[in-house]
């Protein structure tokens, strides 16, 4: 009863619209003159809702994540492997950190770029020191991520077979998390099967289109769920020796996953009651549509707006003084139900 009181208080709240908020522009340097997507992605709007939870844990199943970038200090967790070997510390091959720092840097903190969020990143190897892997040891990983409480599970790789990977996203999914794959960058159709709990992100360019680079290029077909930029994308990285400031622009599907699973872990900074399922509703419902109307082939149900998905996930979040109102009126109807359950056990006289 009042797991169902609850519920439908918050529904009501969610019909009522969000308050309007300014937007907020942080003070890392690099975030005005390189991060082109952020005004696209409506991130100065979402950080007036909020700038992320360390609560919030986003897994990155990648080549490990270095332990000395600056950008993500105090919010690395210890490392996991599913491969058998210990955890690599992403200094053999740097993809891991790129994409973790993609959606990961702190925002507003004085220093490089700025992620979607301040939350907490738990690297977690699923490859060889030259990035190749098993499906196996993905699968593995997404299920070792959601037992460890990662709320969104990154995957910026591809691999032989999905059917065990579905699976345990399947699995993460009942543990309360979600898990985005990269859709490629083969620049050409791909027939993939649509796996239900596998949410693939295509990457768009500048201009809202399907990157198209060329010999490389956003892969597209039947099992794209979201878009998400994939060009340009900031990434830090202290040991690459052509980054002398410690920061650098890298293009790929690899950072359009990370953005896309931005969203989902800034939505549950705001509301962490959310359930995977109403935190992918946001994402679709309120992503932009590009292409041909509804959802297709190129970019799935549209590019995500994290402004958007995070005034949804505001708006799902009950006021303190409605929180106040509610645990008032469950305490009496605790109370009645008490005197019932006395009244029913009391002796006849």
């Amino acid at each position: 009863m009042i797991r169902r009181a609850i519920l439908a208080m918050m529904c009501l709240l969610a019909a009522a619209p969000a308050a309007a908020a300014d937007p907020f522009v942080p003070n890392d340097p690099f975030y005005t003159s390189h991060q082109w997507y952020g005004d696209v992605l409506g991130l100065p709007e979402a950080w007036s809702y909020s700038r992320g939870s360390a609560d919030v844990v986003i897994a990155v199943l990648d080549t490990g994540v270095m332990t000395d970038v600056p950008d993500l200090a105090g919010r690395l967790l210890a490392p996991l492997s599913s491969t058998g070997d210990p955890p690599m510390d992403g200094t053999a091959n740097h993809h891991g950190t790129w994409v973790a720092s993609s959606v990961g840097m702190g925002v507003d903190n004085g220093i490089g770029g700025a992620g979607v969020g301040n939350v907490s990143i738990l690297p977690i190897t699923v490859t060889n020191e030259l990035g190749g892997n098993a499906s196996y040891d993905l699968a593995q990983g997404i299920r070792m991520a959601a037992d460890a409480g990662a709320r969104v599970i990154n995957v910026s790789l591809s691999t032989l077979t999905y059917g065990q990977v579905n699976d345990a996203a399947e699995y993460a999914r009942s543990k309360g998390a979600l898990t985005f794959m990269a859709a490629g960058n083969s620049n050409a159709y791909n027939p993939l099967t649509d796996y239900e709990y596998l949410v693939f992100v295509s990457g768009t360019d500048r201009d809202d289109a399907r990157w198209d680079g060329g010999t490389v290029g956003s892969s597209w077909g039947p099992y794209i769920d979201l878009a998400a930029p994939a060009v340009d994308i900031l990434v830090a990285d202290p040991h690459n020796a052509n980054l002398p400031s410690g920061y650098g622009t890298h293009y790929g599907t690899s950072y359009a996953a990370p953005l896309a699973g931005g969203a989902a872990a800034l939505a549950w900074s705001i509301c962490p009651d959310l359930t995977p399922d109403e935190v992918l509703g946001l994402l679709t419902s309120t992503a932009v549509d590009l292409g041909d109307p509804g959802w297709d082939e190129v970019f799935g149900s549209g590019r995500i707006d994290i402004g958007a998905v995070a005034a949804g996930a505001y708006a799902l979040t009950p006021e303190p003084a409605t929180l106040a109102l509610l645990a008032a009126g469950l305490g009496v109807l605790a109370v009645r139900r008490r005197r019932r359950s006395r009244r029913q056990r009391a002796p006849n006289r």
